[in-house]
């Protein structure tokens, strides 16, 4: 029985104590009933709850981390580094013997450029490569190069300086940087003449010297003071006899 239908019973009859302690006694299992399923969802609730609660820290962790992360990473370019929007096809190799496409890059001094990936962090040392200009390919065969440009390229400073700027106005890095390889190629090539050239004249002088040298020997007439050993080439001394001293056959 409902508590109201038990009030409802009570007022409208006269009932024995037996009656009122059976009535007493449903009530108190109701109530305990009504209890503990009160306790059972209130659990239930609690447990969802703590789940939930979890749950977001998870999230939050897994927030941090990626921040964290984030904040690791080159959100901004290094002092010096533009972004990338010259070289397309400058990649960087990363693990797995993949590669990610270059996002901060920097043109060095030397032809060469440095750049970095979006995945790197401040504490990463730059990627650097050579670069080289991409050629134009069209219907029309590629012609040799003209002898001004030739001549520009391996003359005087101020004519290489003044092509060198009319290249970097191009914003071509890979045309830059092959202009500057040519030259510095050509210097070297000029210097390995040079050093070349010098090999050969102290090899014409050695040649000569030891020429001369031969004279003297010629002159002493050494052939007749050693002419007992002439014929005989198993009596001249090897390595070995020679560590040794001399021994006649």
């Amino acid at each position: 029985m409902s508590p109201r239908s038990v009030r409802s019973t009570i007022a409208s009859h006269d009932l024995p104590a037996d009656t009122y302690r059976s009535i007493i006694n449903g009530l108190v299992v109701t109530s305990e009933a009504h209890t503990h399923h009160f306790q059972q969802d209130l659990a239930a609730q609690e447990a969802d709850h703590k789940k939930k609660l979890d749950d977001r820290e998870e999230t939050i962790e897994f927030l941090e981390a990626c921040l964290i992360g984030y904040i690791d990473t080159l959100s901004q370019p290094p002092q010096g580094y533009i972004e990338n929007g010259h070289l397309n096809t400058f990649t960087i190799p990363c693990s797995g013997g993949l590669s990610n496409p270059a996002k901060w890059i920097k043109k060095l001094d030397d032809s060469r450029v440095a750049g970095y990936t979006a995945e790197d962090g401040p504490h990463d040392l730059p990627h650097v490569c050579e670069i080289y200009a991409s050629p134009k390919y069209t219907a029309d065969p590629v012609e040799p190069l003209p002898h001004w440009i030739h001549k520009t390229l391996q003359g005087p400073a101020p004519g290489y300086v003044a092509l060198l700027d009319a290249v970097k106005a191009t914003d071509d890095w890979g045309l830059e940087a092959d202009v500057m390889q040519f030259r510095a190629l050509d210097e070297r090539v000029i210097a390995y003449k040079a050093q070349l050239d010098r090999t050969h004249r102290e090899l014409k002088s050695t040649i000569i010297a030891r020429d001369q040298c031969q004279g003297r020997l010629e002159c002493t007439r050494l052939s007749e003071r050693i002419s007992h050993l002439a014929g005989e080439p198993t009596c001249m001394p090897t390595s070995r006899r020679a560590r040794g001293g001399w021994k006649e056959g």
